[in-house]
């Protein structure tokens, strides 16, 4: 089920939702959100039996993080590994055929908002482990994991910002006029972005018709290229939507996107562009990967070898992350080849050209524009895989290439 953003139920759950957390405080408060946060899954998103299973694996989450804290060493490792399984179990990941029959598949168990609560809970599990989770409530775990605001397409909100806010210790925005009018506006933009001019775009993106190989190439550049603006109004403008009615429910969360067609290089692109989701990565699975390498012998004299396998592995998980299918993964592991290419190259030129000659040749005019216009390029062809799938996404790239 796909919850329009526009519809009167949605925007007016989160109107008097939003009426009802101003003037509520404390037990109240935390119970009227939860309500509503449950009603919106249950009645607006995923139905009965979605709803059980969602909720169903939210509190596994929460009793698993109770063994973390119990015991923080093996208890992390049990605690991970069983979450890990469950999730790839549900999402039914294609690989899992291989191993499970038929019969002991998971069958339309894997929700709307799943991927986003599964890393949601994992990063809970890690934070509680290191010790840097802070105060943490049944309840305000449970609002935080199921916030309506968030629950489909995220962002990825760290536990710590999210109670913060609701507790009142950091304001989501100032308490003025200006700020609120700030966040109403915002969600206005977000809706003309996601309902004007993504769907102005969308008939001209790339989608897998039947005729799809028989275009002329510029038709095909034309529909590839068309994808990604879509993508980025439709995403982009749903996250202003939810950032304005998170920032008036009390609990804004981060921002996502940053310009994205303005970036330099892949780095770049990904620091712009799902923000929150790198961000993540970054932390739990980049900086933990490439510091284990770098302890081990062989990686040690190989910096370079240890970070770009540390980017393959996040890049890997990324697209293992957004689907379960070979395209996703292809659209990870084309990022992978990306970073280890835009890595290996400037490690390269710091060692024969030097620091000084790399800022020169960046600020250059010229350089600058061509390298937007090469990671633009380089993202919106990924993107193939992402819309089309493993097997019909090489067979466009066949196509293009007059294979």
């Amino acid at each position: 089920m796909q919850v329009s953003l526009v519809s009167p139920e949605f925007l007016g759950l989160a109107l008097a939702v939003a009426i009802a957390l101003a003037v509520l405080g404390g037990l109240t408060r935390q119970l009227i959100f939860l309500a509503a946060n449950l009603a919106f899954i249950w009645a607006m998103l995923l139905g009965t039996a979605g709803a059980i299973w969602t909720i169903a694996f939210c509190l596994l989450g929460y009793g698993l993080t109770a063994v973390v804290f119990r015991w923080p060493r093996w208890g992390f490792r049990v605690a991970v590994t069983l979450y890990v399984l469950l999730f790839v179990y549900l999402r039914s990941y294609t690989f899992v055929k291989w191993v499970l029959p038929e019969s002991a598949l998971a069958q339309g168990l894997a929700t709307v908002g799943l991927s986003f609560l599964f890393f949601k809970v994992i990063h809970v599990m890690i934070e509680a482990r290191s010790g840097t989770l802070g105060p943490f409530g049944f309840l305000t775990y449970l609002n935080y994991c199921l916030n309506f605001s968030v629950f489909m397409m995220g962002p990825i909100q760290r536990y710590q910002d999210f109670e913060a806010q609701w507790t009142g210790r950091r304001q989501a925005v100032a308490l003025t006029f200006e700020a609120h009018l700030d966040a109403v506006l915002r969600i206005l933009v977000g809706l003309v972005k996601a309902y004007v001019i993504a769907e102005w775009i969308a008939p001209h993106a790339l989608t897998d018709s039947p005729d799809l190989l028989s275009l002329p190439h510029s038709a095909l550049l034309l529909r590839i290229y068309a994808f990604y603006f879509f993508l980025y109004f439709n995403f982009s403008g749903y996250c202003d939507v939810v950032i304005g009615i998170g920032s008036l429910l009390g609990v804004r969360p981060p921002e996502n996107f940053d310009k994205p067609f303005l970036a330099r290089n892949i780095s770049d692109f990904w620091m712009r562009f799902h923000r929150s989701l790198t961000q993540w990565l970054t932390d739990f699975v980049f900086s933990p990967t490439y510091k284990w390498a770098l302890g081990q012998q062989f990686f040690a004299s190989r910096p370079l070898l240890a970070v770009n396998l540390a980017l393959m592995l996040t890049m890997t998980v990324s697209g293992l992350w957004h689907g379960a299918t070979p395209g996703f993964l292809l659209f990870g592991l084309v990022h992978g080849l990306y970073f280890v290419v835009f890595r290996s190259w400037e490690t390269l030129v710091h060692q024969r050209l030097g620091k000084q000659w790399l800022r020169r040749w960046r600020r250059n005019w010229f350089v600058d524009k061509v390298n937007m216009l090469l990671v633009l390029s380089a993202v919106a062809f990924s993107m193939i895989f992402f819309t089309l799938g493993a097997r019909r996404g090489l067979e466009l790239f066949g196509r293009l290439m007059g294979l």
